[in-house]
């Protein structure tokens, strides 16, 4: 089998949970016997002006990168020379990641025009559009895009409760979850190492959350409660890992103002082993943002057995049972999420039940099951095509 991975970002660089999910998806399917290549955004600065196409492996995978350039006022950016390409390409299944991308728009064109069926993944509900804009380009290309996926994949219940409210059929879509790579919380990490970099003092609690650095992430109000935390102890540090986006420096004033600055350790982009080490030494993950599809790192935080603190947003209201292997707070509510981490913070055993009963929810998150699911999918697209 064939199958094409159609997506706006692809590592590396890492930015976001959909270039996670296709990378991992990918790894797995090469694994099964599957035949991959991948089209994707060149990601780097200015790429339409350097205007190549640039063609990288990932072990047997072929990886293409398209110039892109943006369009004024929107999140939309256009690859021009995308679209010759995925026409080029034979293969025996599409599959688009995200909704209201031109990868996914070019996708579903292809599908029609070469006859072969395209799967969806949608990763979330895009928050970048105005309403106007967002229903301007659903009536002109979004609604043609959905309807022309075979099967739509939704990486959670909000995501299909979200595109329902657009009209999607439920009976197109399937719920198929992101996954986690188990075997690599297997092996004994090493958390100490981390510490020492960050010049942790042995009593220190380290509070640890990652993602993009946006506001959408809600690491505002993480700041906030910090503030509040450190009214009650002074041994805590918070470390924010993820790369810069476009939020940044409004966080690290705001942490400054807080007079906090030499409490939040703003960490870059962290990925692979050093983020691993950096779960192993964490006391606890929070994960506080406004609007989450699904976040990959409170799944990887509970892989790692650590209590969690998060937003009811996203997955987290089906993964976490409140009280019982984490807590659920409303987004924005800096008392509550002050409150909840001081209380696991102050409580070792709790903190421990916790993160066991995480570690055992987890199982069904393997990546290697994903992948199972995915592979029933094109098969079923291919049988009724």
């Amino acid at each position: 089998m064939k199958v094409m991975q159609v997506t706006p970002e692809f590592p590396p660089p890492l930015i976001g949970g959909g270039g996670y999910h296709v990378y991992n998806l990918t790894r797995e399917l090469v694994k099964k016997g599957i035949e991959v290549t991948v089209f994707t955004f060149n990601s780097t600065k200015n790429s339409f002006v350097a205007g190549k196409v640039i063609e990288t492996q990932f072990g047997n995978v072929k990886v293409y990168r398209f110039p892109a350039f943006p369009v004024p006022r929107t999140i939309y950016s256009v690859a021009p020379t995308l679209m010759p390409s995925l026409l080029k390409e034979e293969t025996d299944i599409i599959h688009a990641h995200g909704y209201q991308f031109f990868t996914s728009d070019a996708a579903a064109l292809m599908s029609k025009i070469r006859k072969k069926p395209l799967i969806l993944t949608l990763h979330g509900f895009p928050r970048g559009f105005s309403k106007i804009l967002h229903r301007t380009y659903f009536n002109l290309i979004g609604k043609k895009t959905l309807k022309t996926a075979k099967k739509i994949i939704a990486v959670s219940n909000r995501v299909v409760q979200e595109f329902k409210a657009i009209d999607v059929p439920e009976e197109q879509i399937t719920i198929i979850p992101n996954g986690v790579n188990l075997e690599e919380f297997s092996y004994a990490l090493n958390g100490s190492n981390f510490r020492e970099s960050l010049n942790m003092k042995e009593n220190e609690k380290l509070i640890l959350s990652v993602g993009r650095l946006e506001e959408i992430k809600g690491f505002q109000y993480l700041i906030m409660a910090l503030a509040k935390i450190q009214s009650e102890t002074n041994s805590v540090k918070l470390v924010i890992a993820g790369p810069e986006f476009n939020y940044g420096q409004q966080l690290r004033k705001l942490a400054a103002e807080m007079k906090m600055q030499d409490k939040v350790i703003f960490y870059g982009p962290i990925d692979g082993k050093e983020k691993l080490n950096a779960l192993a030494s964490a006391d606890i993950a929070v994960v506080p943002s406004l609007y989450e599809g699904f976040s990959i790192f409170l799944l990887e935080a509970m892989a790692a057995g650590k209590p969690v603190v998060a937003t009811k947003t996203g997955i987290a209201l089906e993964l976490i049972q409140n009280g019982k292997n984490g807590f659920l707070v409303d987004s924005g509510d800096v008392e509550n999420l002050s409150e909840k981490i001081l209380t696991i913070l102050n409580d070792k055993k709790l903190s421990f039940s916790m993160g066991q009963k995480s570690k055992n929810i987890v199982g069904a998150f393997d990546w290697r099951k994903i992948a199972e699911q995915i592979i029933s999918l094109y098969k079923q697209c291919l049988k009724n095509a």
